[in-house]
C-alpha cells in the first residue's frame, strides 16, 4: 500500500493505493491551513481504509510548482513518513499530476496552476510522448493565448479562469473545476517511477520552484526559522 500526498496549493489531498491502483482518497479545500490540516487527514484517510502506517510502502508526493509554504508541509511529512517507515519516497511535478488525464487523448495539452499576481505556471505536452519532453514555465495571463497550440486542452486548477485564451488560440479548456488533481493520478505516475526502480534520495528533495522570487521567499522565511 503507498500513501500519496499533494499540498501544492489550495486544493489539497492525500489517497492511498496498491501497486498504483486507486483505493481511497480525501480531498480538501485549505486556506494556508495546510500545517494543521494535513495529519488529520491522513490519519482520517488510513483509518477509514482499516489501514495502519506499518502496511505502507512507498510514500508519494507532488513536489510542485504550488505555494512555497504549502508545498513544504507536504514534502516535510511525506520525507517524515518516508524515513521513520523506511520507505522509498517518490515524487512527480503537479503538473504532471494535472496533465496525466488528458494526455491519452493525443492532442496538446497545456496544464495551468495560479501562480499570483495574473501569473500561471504552465506544463506544455506534446501531442505524443516522443515528440519531446514537457516544458515548465511561469508566465503572465495574457501570455497563455500565444503559447497554446490549435487543438490543445488546457486542463488544471486554473483552466476555467482561461477559457478567454483557449478560444482565442482555437484550443478547448477541460470540463472540471476545482479541484481538478486527485490522488490517484499523483499515486499512478509515482509507482510508474517506483516500478521502473526510481525513488528520491530524501535529504536531496526539495519542492521545485519556478520563479526566482519564490525561491528567495521560501529561502528567507525557512532560513529565518532555522
Amino acid at each position: 500500500m503507498e500513501l500519496s500526498i499533494d499540498t501544492s496549493t489550495t486544493c489539497a489531498a492525500v489517497g492511498l493505493s496498491d501497486k498504483g491502483e486507486f483505493v481511497s482518497e480525501h480531498r480538501w479545500r485549505s486556506r494556508q491551513n495546510h500545517c494543521v490540516e494535513l495529519v488529520p487527514a491522513i490519519r482520517e484517510l488510513m483509518r477509514r481504509a482499516g489501514v495502519d502506517m506499518g502496511g505502507l510502502e512507498a510514500v508519494f508526493v507532488a513536489r510542485g510548482p504550488g505555494g512555497f509554504s504549502a508545498l513544504r508541509v507536504g514534502m516535510s511529512a511525506a520525507k517524515a513518513l518516508s524515513a521513520a517507515l523506511d520507505v522509498p519516497l517518490v515524487a512527480v511535478n503537479t503538473l504532471d499530476v494535472e496533465a496525466a488525464p488528458y494526455l491519452p487523448l493525443g492532442s496538446p495539452v497545456a496544464a495551468v496552476i495560479p501562480a499570483g499576481r495574473n501569473r500561471l505556471y504552465l506544463g506544455s505536452y506534446a501531442a505524443t510522448p516522443d515528440s519531446g519532453p514537457p516544458s515548465y514555465e511561469v508566465i503572465q495571463s495574457d501570455e497563455l493565448a500565444r503559447l497554446l497550440s490549435p487543438g490543445a486542452v488546457v486542463c488544471g486548477e486554473a483552466a476555467a479562469d482561461c477559457a478567454q485564451a483557449a478560444e482565442t488560440a482555437g484550443a478547448r479548456v477541460a470540463a472540471a473545476s476545482p479541484p481538478t488533481r486527485g490522488a490517484a493520478a499523483l499515486a499512478w505516475l509515482a509507482y510508474a517511477r517506483l516500478d521502473r526502480g526510481c525513488s528520491d534520495d530524501r535529504a536531496a528533495l526539495q519542492p521545485l520552484y519556478l520563479r526566482s522570487a519564490q525561491v528567495e521567499m521560501a529561502r528567507r522565511t525557512w532560513g529565518a526559522a532555522g
